[in-house]
């Protein structure tokens, strides 16, 4: 079986470009596509992400991934995290938008249109990526499956593991490790406010109470 590997750029949150790539076997028929969603401080080639894109591909899916516009690659440094003020100014919204931008760009590509049968489109996410895969079932009927691999279940939740919230919006800003490239990865304050104004939005566990697909 021949599989073909496509990269593009696609527009995200705040207009900012990003890289995607697809995978799919060369096939007379439309297929089913996956769209892949990374975790945080995550990208989209990161460790057995590329095999499993091979994977789906030889059996008979397009598998689309991609790296979040704020995850502080670029598009000629899409693995390591040059911009790091790119990252500091994600929030859980602006993936949501990325997201919408994928879809968008999905209707809109010439050559995805041709291979991709819009009535199959599924989602599968790691670990953050499950949690805004989930959210993201909720807000688009275009996915009809979707699949999460250690998703996290409540992003709020998810700041007790952080330092206090008071320290950090005294500061405005908190650094987290990245154990790979050692890089102290800042994130803004604004980062929490997104969190709680739109936290009905970003309820994970409301939205997947919700789902009625598989």
């Amino acid at each position: 079986m021949k599989i073909k590997h496509l990269v593009k750029v696609y527009r995200g949150a705040d207009n900012r470009s990003s890289l995607l790539d697809v995978s799919y076997p060369i096939s007379d028929a439309k297929l089913p596509l996956i769209i892949f969603l990374h975790g945080f401080k995550g990208y989209k080639d990161w460790g057995a992400f590329p095999l499993l894109a091979q994977y789906f591909a030889e059996n008979n899916f397009v598998l689309l991934k991609f790296n979040f516009s704020h995850n502080g690659g670029t598009v000629n440094e899409p693995i390591d995290f040059p911009d790091l003020v790119a990252f500091s100014k994600n929030t859980y919204s602006k993936e949501l938008e990325d997201m919408n931008c994928i879809i968008d760009f999905l209707k809109n590509d010439s050559e995805l249109k041709q291979i991709v049968d819009f009535n199959r489109i599924f989602l599968l996410g790691h670990s953050r990526g499950g949690a805004i895969a989930i959210l993201s079932a909720d807000r688009f009927s275009e996915i009809k499956k979707i699949a999460t691999l250690a998703a996290v279940d409540n992003l709020v939740k998810r700041l007790s593991n952080t330092m206090s919230l008071e320290e950090w919006k005294l500061n405005g800003l908190r650094y987290i490790e990245n154990s790979r490239t050692k890089q102290q990865m800042p994130m803004k304050y604004n980062f929490v406010e997104d969190l709680m104004e739109n936290r009905e939005k970003l309820d994970v566990e409301k939205a997947c109470a919700r789902l009625e697909i598989p």
